[in-house]
C-alpha cells in the first residue's frame, strides 16, 4: 500500500509541476516540492519495510523499520511544513505562524533522537510510532482547517477536493495512532491516506486539463 501511495504521490508532484508551468501559481510549486519529498520518503519506507520482512532476526527487522520510518517521518515533516508555509504566505499571516513550524520540527527531531525505542515499536507485524504520528496529525489538521476555510469562502469544487484530501490525511494519522485498538485500524489508515492522495491528484488533473 505504501508503494502504491508512492506512485500516486509521484503523480501528484508531476501534475503540480505541470500546473505550475501552466499557471505560474507559486502554491503549486510548493505542492510539487512537498510531494516529491513525500514520494521519496514513501519509497524508502516501503523498500525498508519489505527488507524488514525478509530479515531473519527481530533486531534486523526493527532496525530496518526504524530507519525507513525515520526517513519517511522527516519527509512528511518537511512536506507538511512546506505546505503550511505556502498557505501562510498566501494569506500573509506568516508573522504569527512561522515560529510554530521550526518548533514542531525540532520536537520531531528530538523525539527520534531521544526515544527511538519507544517511538517505534512492533505490534506483531505492524509498526507503531505514536509520538511522530501525533506531530504529523496536528500539522495535517492545520492544513485541513486552512483548506476548509478556503473552501467555505469560495465554494469551488477544486478547493473542496483539496480540503477533502487533507481531511483524509488527518484521519489517516489518527488511525495510525489508534492502531493498538485493532490491526484493522492500521489498514484503514493506509486506505484513507491513499484516498487523500487520490483526491489531491484529481484536483490537479482538473487544473491542468482546464488550461
Amino acid at each position: 500500500m505504501e508503494f502504491v501511495a508512492f506512485i500516486i504521490a509521484l503523480a501528484i508532484a508531476y501534475q503540480a509541476l505541470k500546473g505550475y508551468r501552466l499557471t505560474k501559481q507559486r502554491t503549486l510549486w510548493y505542492v510539487h516540492f512537498s510531494f516529491a519529498v513525500l514520494s521519496a520518503g514513501l519509497l524508502i519506507d516501503s523498500l525498508t519495510g519489505f527488507l524488514g520482512i525478509l530479515a531473519r532476526t527481530f533486531r534486523g527487522t526493527l532496525s530496518l523499520t526504524w530507519i525507513g520510518y525515520s526517513i519517511y517521518f522527516l519527509a512528511q515533516l518537511l512536506a507538511y511544513s512546506m505546505l503550511i508555509y505556502a498557505y501562510v504566505s498566501q494569506t500573509r499571516t506568516l508573522g504569527t505562524t512561522s515560529t510554530t513550524i521550526p518548533l514542531v520540527s525540532l520536537i520531531g527531531l528530538a523525539t527520534l533522537q531521544i526515544t527511538p525505542a519507544q517511538g517505534i515499536r512492533l505490534l506483531g507485524p505492524l509498526e507503531y510510532h505514536p509520538i511522530p504520528e501525533i506531530i504529523l496529525l496536528f500539522l495535517a489538521l492545520y492544513i485541513a482547517v486552512q483548506t476548509g476555510m478556503n473552501y467555505s469562502s469560495t465554494k469551488d469544487r477544486s478547493a473542496f477536493l483539496v480540503f477533502l484530501a487533507f481531511l483524509l490525511l488527518t484521519l489517516s494519522h489518527l488511525f495510525f495512532i489508534l492502531q493498538p485498538f485493532g490491526p484493522l485500524l492500521f489498514v484503514i489508515g493506509h486506505i484513507l491516506q491513499l484516498l487523500g492522495f487520490i483526491s489531491l491528484l484529481t484536483m490537479l488533473l482538473r487544473v491542468t486539463r482546464s488550461q
